[in-house]
Formats: structure tokens, C-alpha cells, sequence
């Protein structure tokens, strides 16, 4: 007797351990469906030529044009804005780990939204950043610089369509990143005050590979436009593409949970960060208008142009 119910013992676990194997299966099927239809749209086209000076910001720009540019373009025009849009305007949210793209035909319109990217690596606990090696992504208003080449392999794509999503390696394919002038004065303030050191960490940039220590990095399929949109931004007429990190979408519920949780601040000062930052966020909101920001007295102030 007991060695039939030890058998039925085994037969409902053997029957249990293959219904979950299988909902494990079904669970991984929608994660790659959800995954891939979260990627840009990129156009098939030829592998790049034997040498081919694939480090030119030249061959990078032109590359990406023909890899994504005709999916661009139908958005600007859909918006009513003329491609390549001239005024560029980055916000990023943390927690949500939204990246979303603003534009217009000049700076003194009204923005459009033309698309909204889900970042794939970053620091997505709430809370600014105040030191070298604490692995946080900044909060807080910054200006941007394209800089190309780099020592480090995740900042490398290989820009024919079979290996864009590979994981690069140094010399191989293209480089191509844009980073982040952080620390700006306030930040350089904040580490003072509450670390009580002068070494607030750099090195903050937006890239592709999917893989962060503070930076905000993409898919490579997601990244490729983001860059693109960012090459043709008009810096001569207009300045550095400005980047608005935020640590949430502004609730007071939000705030007020998250300000009790970061340990190195105390929650007055988690808050009064937070609700300085959060004006520019309402601004924005209210009138999707570009801000001037700087920094006096330890605080950001704003004003449209």
C-alpha cells in the first residue's frame, strides 16, 4: 500500500513540474513577443563595405539614415514637423524607464512628442546621484555632447542589420555616445553638503548595449534612432541637446514614498530636490515649451524662451 502511494506521490509531482515547465515556456514566449515589439523599426539594407571608415561621424550619420531615417521621417511629418527636426529635446524617467523624445521646426514652438523608448539599463531607484561609484544615474537638468571612439566594448555596434544587436568589441564596427556635462555646480553643491567630499563622480552618458553603472543605455534597435535625432539637432543655432532626468513622473504619492526609503538624504532634503526639479516638470507639462535652466543659490530656475 505504501509503495502505491508513494507512486501517486511521484505522479502528481512529475504532473506539477510539467505544468509549470510549461507555463515557464508560455511566460518566455510573451517576454520575446513584449520585447520585440518594444524595438524600433530598421530598415534591411546592405552590409557596409569592405573599408568602410565605419568610425566617421560621417559613416555613422549616413548609416543610421538608412537604417531608420524613412521610419523618422513618416513620424515628423504625421507631427507636422519638417524632418530632420532642428530642435531636439530629451526627457527620461527613471522608474518608468521611459526615454521619450521632444522636437520642433524652432525652438520657441511648441514641442511635439515623436516617440517615447523604453530604456533598457539604468538606475531606476529614485534618488539623485552624489558620488563616484554609487552606480546612480543623475536627476536633474544637463546639457549633452556627441563624442565617438571609446575603450570600453559596450560602446561599440556593428551597423549591418544581422548584428546590430550584438553585443560589440573594441575597433569592431562603430562608436558613437552622448554624454552628459553632470556634475553641473548643483550637483558639485549636493556631494559637498551631504558627502562631505568633492568627488561627485562623471562619466554619465546615453548609449546603446544595454548595460549601466549609471548611465542610461537601450536595446541597440532603440538606441540607433535616439542617436540619429540627435546628430541632426542644429547646435549652432540652438546649443547642447538639453536631457531632463526625472526619478518618477511626479505624484505626491510617489514623493512621499520614495523620500523615506533614500538613506544617504533625509527625506527634507530628498523633497526639496524633488519639488525644485518637479517645477520644471509642471512647466514643461502645462506648455511643452523649451526652458532655460540655471542654477543659482544651490537651485535650478526656469524660464521659457
Amino acid at each position: 500500500m505504501r509503495l502505491y502511494i508513494l507512486i501517486f506521490i511521484l505522479f502528481i509531482l512529475a504532473c506539477n513540474q510539467n505544468a509549470q515547465e510549461k507555463n515557464n515556456i508560455k511566460t518566455d514566449t510573451i517576454i520575446k513577443i513584449t520585447k520585440k515589439a518594444k524595438l524600433h523599426k530598421i530598415n534591411n539594407i546592405t552590409d557596409i563595405e569592405k573599408g568602410a571608415k565605419e568610425r566617421s561621424s560621417v559613416f555613422i550619420k549616413d548609416r543610421l539614415e538608412k537604417l531608420v531615417g524613412a521610419s523618422l521621417k513618416d513620424i515628423c511629418v504625421e507631427k507636422g514637423l519638417a524632418y530632420p527636426p532642428k530642435f531636439v529635446l530629451f526627457r527620461a524617467f527613471k522608474m518608468e524607464k521611459e526615454f521619450e523624445i521632444w522636437a520642433a521646426n524652432k525652438r520657441s514652438d511648441k514641442l511635439q512628442l515623436i516617440l517615447t523608448l523604453p530604456i533598457c539599463a539604468v538606475d531606476n531607484q529614485p534618488s539623485p546621484k552624489l558620488e563616484q561609484g554609487d552606480g546612480k544615474t543623475p536627476e536633474g537638468f544637463y546639457n549633452s555632447s556627441i563624442l565617438y571612439g571609446s575603450q570600453a566594448d559596450f560602446m561599440w555596434i556593428k551597423l549591418n542589420n544581422k548584428e546590430i544587436d550584438t553585443y560589440g568589441s573594441v575597433g569592431y564596427g562603430s562608436s558613437f555616445k552622448i554624454c552628459l556635462d553632470y556634475p553641473n555646480s548643483l550637483d558639485k553643491n549636493q556631494t559637498k553638503k551631504i558627502m562631505k567630499h568633492s568627488n561627485p563622480g562623471s562619466a554619465i552618458c546615453v548609449h546603446g548595449n544595454c548595460v549601466s553603472i549609471g548611465c542610461i543605455s537601450f536595446e541597440n534597435k532603440n538606441y540607433l534612432p535616439l542617436f540619429l535625432i540627435a546628430a541632426n539637432h542644429n547646435e549652432k543655432l540652438y546649443g547642447k541637446i538639453k536631457i531632463h532626468i526625472f526619478p518618477f513622473r511626479f505624484t505626491d504619492e510617489l514623493k512621499n514614498k520614495y523620500s523615506k526609503k533614500e538613506s544617504r538624504m533625509s527625506e527634507n532634503q530628498v523633497l526639496g530636490f524633488w519639488s525644485n526639479i518637479e517645477e520644471a516638470y509642471n512647466l514643461f507639462e502645462k506648455n511643452n515649451k523649451a526652458l532655460k535652466i540655471n542654477v543659482l543659490n544651490n537651485k535650478y530656475i526656469f524660464s521659457e524662451y
